[in-house]
């Protein structure tokens, strides 16, 4: 049995305002979601960092998942006032936590009536997929999901949605940045008619990294 308070730790209240702009300027994060199987349908991810660079060079095939890696628009990495907040977001995680890397930074995207179910994050994604665990890759997955924290800030989301994590439903405040452990289930449910946007930072400490451990060296192909 999980206590709701190890599930779920509001940080701070923060003014949104920015990112709001950024929402409203390029209104790609509207486009079309993916749907992986009946649980995991109409939903995005828009990166916008990756292990600590600007997103403007990935592409669908650098994801693991397709709903994971959703095209965001070149003119948008374009746009200086995006670019500065994407790293000054990235820099007060660093100022937060310590010295580490902000490995994935996006706007996750539930659309309306979209479902995000049940799942764990890391190499082990979806309930019962078989995995090497001898692979280089997922053992650095495994580190690195373990090591790191994983923080949402809530953009726009429904009075209805469920956001859960251990069947406890996590409570969505409009400028409210929490962590929350992301190696337990959790699932998102949009139970409204908006989409709901989620700006999600998965940053990597490097104090909780074992020795020796090089996070900075390129992910194993």
């Amino acid at each position: 049995m999980y206590l709701r308070s190890s599930l779920y730790d509001a940080l701070a209240q923060v003014d949104d305002g920015d990112w709001q702009q950024v929402l409203q300027r390029h209104p790609f994060w509207q486009a079309e979601g993916s749907r992986l199987d009946g649980e995991h349908q109409d939903i995005a991810f828009h990166i916008l960092m990756h292990e600590g660079e600007l997103g403007d060079h990935l592409a669908p095939s650098d994801a693991a998942f397709e709903f994971d890696a959703v095209p965001v628009p070149p003119p948008v990495f374009q746009d200086p006032d995006l670019a500065a907040r994407v790293q000054h977001w990235s820099d007060m995680h660093a100022a937060n936590y310590g010295p580490g890397l902000t490995i994935k930074m996006g706007l996750y995207v539930i659309r309306a009536g979209g479902t995000l179910g049940f799942h764990v994050d890391g190499p082990v994604f979806l309930k019962g997929m078989r995995v090497d665990l001898s692979d280089e890759t997922v053992q650095r997955g495994l580190v690195e999901v373990q090591a790191s924290h994983r923080t949402i800030l809530p953009l726009r989301f429904n009075e209805d949605d469920r956001f859960m994590v251990c069947g406890f439903r996590a409570p969505l405040r409009r400028g409210e940045l929490f962590e929350f452990n992301n190696v337990l289930p959790h699932a998102y449910f949009n139970r409204g008619s908006g989409h709901a946007v989620l700006l999600v930072t998965t940053y990597l400490e490097e104090a909780l990294l074992p020795a020796q451990f090089d996070y900075r060296a390129a992910v194993p192909a």
